[in-house]
């Protein structure tokens, strides 16, 4: 029997693009036309058939429209409802998911939109329709929350017994212990889902467990599966014997291949995933969980819909100070002064850096690319923005790092916010000050390895000296001797990984004709003398033996 679907509508358009999707795509639904006006009557229900009802709320006042809502949010309804309207005034879509509406479609509908909908109803109905099933068969839900107790004591190793494991296992009924781990994380769905509930996002992520379920159980006969966050879940498979260890890897890596075309096939969603090591002893297998943890890291660097085993990846490096300071620093200084061009070169160099350190713990660069955020948001206001509007926008973007999931991404975000921070620089900066600055900063840019003085680029500028050091300082927050002197060190920093160089002729590229000077004002600025600095640069860090247990 088909999932009937009540449409309240007098557009035939709707009408007709719903009934030619559904077979053309033969999905399991029937169309029932309804009144409106019934909608509208207290404590109207539609029939017990109906799996879903759409609302047209075309040409319905505004009045009758908030009647409409308030009888959804009576919580009467228990089958998902989608709102159809040409134009949703500002806030109006938020209003309706705040009531349990089930999506908002504008009108004139698209194919593609409408296709991904019912797919979307199917995967609810379906999810809905398993869950009533489970409640009446287990009623108190016993074996499921034993199933989930032992999963989430073998991926954290609460467990210390083996027979207490053995013991649970058979009770939830597994015939063998696990032996290997994977974590899989579905590709985008933060960023995809980020308008929607989290009850939406659980019955999402549910679905693709369960089609993840049904793989491995087809292949092993067995599998035990637990969700460990919004886009994520893990997976324990007891591998069959093999004669060589790398048997083991062949074998879980080519099921998870399989496993990840399966996936998109069912639910239309891809996902990567982390695989960990083979353990004998079942009281070890934390260990390949946080194995296939650390694998899963390396999906910011390489993108989506792969499979990484975690012996095919290097250790991250332990090192804090990522990101060339040089690099951020032009940048928010091209910012600051509004150079449109210069600040997308900056960027684009920035992240030609980044990209390359494949080797740096992902979480270490969202922290860092937090505090640039920061950074540029300074050198916006700094530049004549307005400082409220510019908390603002830093607020709103800090709030989408957590959907940041690979570094594309993340670039993406970066080059969005330049530009609205670009967009305030832009309307609130004077214009004869900014291109002086401007002009100022390109100077200096090629001069302050030389005997470079204040009164020498304010003449260059067509300004008083007196004048251009203070527009010079409100506008980088440094004075002009500080300035110079940071680049300076900063250019040291880069010659003193070159070992060619000895430490007084790097002072004399840099302008100081005084080692000993330079060495003073280079320890008091980074802390180290230049010969510690290089020394902490070249000699790699000691290498841990322990594997992959923090």
């Amino acid at each position: 029997m088909k999932n009937k679907i009540l449409l309240t509508t007098d557009d035939r358009n709707v009408r007709d693009l719903f009934l030619q999707i559904i077979q053309d795509h033969q999905f399991d639904f029937s169309i029932e036309e309804g009144n409106r006006q019934n909608v509208l009557k207290e404590g109207w229900l539609p029939s017990n058939e109906t799996k879903v009802l759409l609302v047209d709320l075309d040409n319905m006042t505004t009045l009758a429209q908030n009647i409409v809502l308030q009888q959804f949010n009576n919580k009467k309804f228990t089958m998902p409802i989608v709102m159809i309207k040409s134009r949703y005034a500002n806030q109006e879509m938020r209003r309706m998911f705040k009531n349990g509406v089930f999506d908002c479609l504008t009108k004139p509908l698209d194919k593609e939109v409408v296709y991904r909908l019912l797919q979307e109803l199917r995967i609810e109905i379906l999810q809905s329709e398993q869950l009533m099933q489970q409640r009446s068969e287990d009623p108190n839900n016993i074996m499921k929350s034993l199933r989930v107790s032992l999963i989430y004591n073998l991926l954290y190793g609460n467990i210390k017994n083996s027979r207490e494991i053995w013991n649970q296992s058979q009770l939830i009924g597994l015939s063998t212990v696990p032996n290997m781990a994977m974590s899989i994380q579905i590709d985008e769905f933060l960023w995809k889902n980020k308008e929607k509930n989290k009850q939406w996002q659980d019955v999402v992520r549910n679905e693709i467990i369960t089609a993840t379920r049904q793989f491995f159980i087809h292949k092993l006969n067995e599998c035990l599966a637990m969700g460990t966050g919004v886009n994520q879940f893990a997976i324990l498979l007891s591998l069959p014997f093999q004669e060589q260890k790398a048997g083991y890897k062949e074998l879980a890596v080519k099921l998870a291949d399989d496993a990840k075309n399966y996936i998109s096939e069912q639910t239309g969603y891809s996902v990567t995933i982390g695989i960990g090591n083979y353990y004998e002893d079942v009281r070890n297998l934390h260990y390949s969980y946080q194995e296939a943890q650390y694998a899963l890291k390396y999906k910011f660097f390489k993108g989506n819909d792969l499979v990484i085993h975690v012996d095919n990846i290097e250790r991250f490096t332990n090192e804090h100070v990522l990101l060339p300071n040089q690099e951020v620093s032009a940048l928010a200084n091209k910012l600051m002064v509004n150079d449109q061009k210069a600040v997308y070169e900056n960027l684009k160099n920035l992240f030609a850096k980044i990209s390359s350190s494949q080797n740096v713990d992902p979480e270490v660069f969202i922290l860092q690319i937090s505090e640039i955020a920061a950074m540029l948001a300074r050198a916006a206001i700094n530049g004549g923005a307005n400082q409220k509007e510019i908390h603002m926008i830093l607020r709103e973007y800090t709030s989408l790092i957590p959907f940041i999931e690979n570094l594309s991404q993340l670039e993406q975000w970066m080059r969005d916010l330049i530009h609205r921070f670009l967009d305030f620089i832009t309307n609130h900066h004077n214009d004869h000050t900014l291109k002086s600055i401007q002009k100022a900063m390109e100077y200096i840019e090629g001069h302050f390895l030389e005997a470079i003085t204040l009164e020498k680029v304010a003449s260059h500028v067509h300004l008083s000296p007196t004048y251009f050091s203070r527009i010079f300082k409100n506008a980088t927050g440094s004075n002009f001797v500080e300035y110079i002197t940071y680049l300076r060190i900063e250019k040291a920093k880069e010659l003193l990984q070159d070992l060619n160089y000895t430490v007084y002729q790097i002072a004399l590229e840099v302008g100081y004709s005084n080692s000993h000077y330079f060495s003073r004002v280079f320890k008091t600025i980074v802390g180290k003398s230049p010969s510690d600095y290089r020394n902490s640069i070249l000699v790699p860090s000691d290498l841990t033996n322990e594997k992959f247990l923090n």
